[in-house]
């Protein structure tokens, strides 16, 4: 497990222009200088205690040369000297076989992150054709995103709550433009540093010893990389997407992409989009200085209008329109909930079972804001909800006064309210949380 100052300094030095491959880093570990390293056996000799030709004569009677030690022997000390002196010299010949090993490496290397930058990376859709909602007018949208002008100075964020699509239709926006698009999708169990490196070679389809010391040869490449834009006028893309992933633990690794991501927006190296959802990254980058170079306002991926979630649950789930319209009217048109009491409902569960079932759940997040009756957050709690169920959003600073300092950070976290960066508001998270409230008006309302 890396120590946070560890991880600090890793990252701060990520995208520099310099890559040391794992086996260079051994040699500088053992006090080994390659800096004016040359592949002489001669120059080798004194890192194990030999001594050149041309050493004074005062250094030799110290520190015989490896002939005089094999020659002038003991013949009792025969075998254990002249073998010792062989694999010594055997390990000292296999060092330049070794560097051009790793110059062979990280050549392929560079070959392979310059095809895919030709190619884009192509992500694979993995959803059944029953349950794609088609939303032509988002994907367009991304799409232009994806195909920057060759001034194009500035990076994007796009975001939206758990179950609207943003990755698919990020993942099929990317695809179709292909061309100069790497798409990197964080690990949903980000445990490791090593996940961060896991992450780059799912990408290009590559697998590599060192996963870190790879991502880092991957940034710095792209970042140093010319010619992809010199051929075909615009800057490559870099799409992080489930960024979210990396809070809290490994927020500083955030911190160090924005800032990556400005400088290079700013050079018109690579443009990147952060993918997320809409609360603790936005909240996050919004608060630092590299925000000034992020495009605004952030792209917001919503919930589903009434009329496509009701042709998502009539055609695609062959459900007749009445019950559609119930199931509708109590999760709303997020697609990941609508999913769920689809199959449900198709399985057999009546409308009621089904209802109860998501309240139930909804209640939790009450209960970890602390909004409940007798909880620490309710009298607060009630009159802002009275506020929200009349004018459906309010702008940050209201919501702010209800919920001070550490408050505010705790209560949106416990996902019973949702800010939206794109219009600086808050409202609640979703309609099925607005249903539980009405069905406990006796609570929340009176």
């Amino acid at each position: 497990m890396f120590s946070s100052k560890t991880t600090q300094i890793f990252f701060k030095n990520i995208f520099s222009s310099h890559f040391i491959t794992h086996r260079i880093l051994f040699f500088q570990s053992s006090n080994f200088t390659l800096r004016n390293f040359k592949p002489n056996l001669f120059q080798l000799m004194p890192y194990v205690n030999f001594s050149p030709s041309y050493h004074t004569s005062s250094e030799k009677s110290t520190s015989p040369s490896i002939l005089s030690k094999i020659i002038k022997y003991n013949p009792k000390q025969f075998p254990s000297t002249f073998f010792s002196n062989l694999i010594v010299t055997g390990i000292i010949l296999s060092i330049p076989v070794d560097l051009l090993y790793t110059w062979y490496q990280n050549r392929c290397n560079e070959y392979l992150l310059n095809e895919t930058m030709e190619k884009g990376t192509r992500p694979q859709i993995d959803i059944f054709t029953e349950e794609f909602v088609p939303r032509p007018d988002i994907v367009n949208s991304l799409k232009k995103i994806f195909k920057p002008n060759k001034y194009h100075s500035c990076y994007y964020m796009i975001c939206g709550e758990h179950g609207t699509g943003k990755t698919t239709l990020t993942k099929i926006a990317s695809k179709e433009v292909g061309q100069g698009v790497i798409y990197i999708n964080i690990p949903k169990k980000f445990n490791t540093l090593e996940n961060f490196g896991v992450a780059f070679e799912e990408a290009i389809n590559f697998t590599f010893k060192e996963h870190v010391a790879f991502s880092k040869k991957i940034l710095s490449n792209i970042n140093d990389n010319k010619i992809y834009k010199e051929k075909y006028g615009k800057p490559p893309i870099i799409i992080y997407d489930n960024i979210s992933q990396l809070i809290p633990k490994y927020s500083d690794i955030i911190d160090y992409l924005q800032d990556n991501a400005k400088d290079n927006a700013d050079d018109g190296n690579f443009i990147s989009v952060f993918v997320c959802n809409e609360n603790s990254v936005p909240r996050r980058m919004e608060m630092r200085s590299a925000w000034s170079r992020a495009k605004k306002p952030v792209i917001e991926i919503g919930d589903l209008s009434e009329k496509e979630s009701m042709k998502y649950l009539i055609n695609k789930r062959k459900i007749k329109k009445e019950e559609a319209k119930k199931l509708y009217e109590l999760v709303g048109g997020r697609i990941v909930e609508l999913k769920e009491v689809a199959d449900d409902f198709i399985s057999g569960q009546s409308f009621e079972v089904i209802k109860d079932s998501k309240l139930i759940k909804v209640e939790k997040r009450f209960k970890a804001a602390k909004l409940l009756q007798d909880q620490s957050n309710y009298e607060i709690g009630k009159r802002l909800i009275k506020v929200l169920l009349d004018s459906k959003e309010i702008n940050t600073d209201v919501f702010r006064e209800y919920f001070k300092d550490d408050k505010y950070n705790e209560i949106l976290e416990a996902n019973v309210f949702t800010y939206h960066p794109s219009r600086d508001t808050v409202t609640f998270q979703s309609k099925l949380t607005e249903c539980y409230i009405r069905k406990n008006a006796n609570i929340f309302i009176s």
